[in-house]
């Protein structure tokens, strides 16, 4: 049997059931009386959108650029000239 190295992943699982619990907690605590608000009728609603909203903020904060990227921000470095800033003085 082989086991999976999620250490890589850590960051996103973290991210995810904080935000779940979160949720869930205002699911729970904050419930809506008529049962017609999305995020707080239930407490596992809650949960799901919790835990979406944390996979979404690890992502959009994750510190790795993919090779698309980092090649652009390369490229575009490098299409300025040298001494552009020295010879405006």
């Amino acid at each position: 049997m082989k086991f999976v190295n999620i250490t890589p992943y850590w960051p996103f699982l973290a991210a995810v059931l904080i935000g779940g619990a979160i949720g869930a907690a205002l699911g729970y605590f904050g419930q809506c009386t008529s049962g017609a608000c999305p995020l707080t009728s239930t407490w596992w609603r809650g949960a799901l959108y919790g835990g979406l909203l944390g996979f979404l903020v690890a992502m959009s904060s994750s510190g790795q650029r993919s090779s698309v990227e980092k090649d652009g921000l390369n490229q575009a470095m490098s299409d300025q000239p040298r001494g552009a800033a020295d010879s405006a003085r």
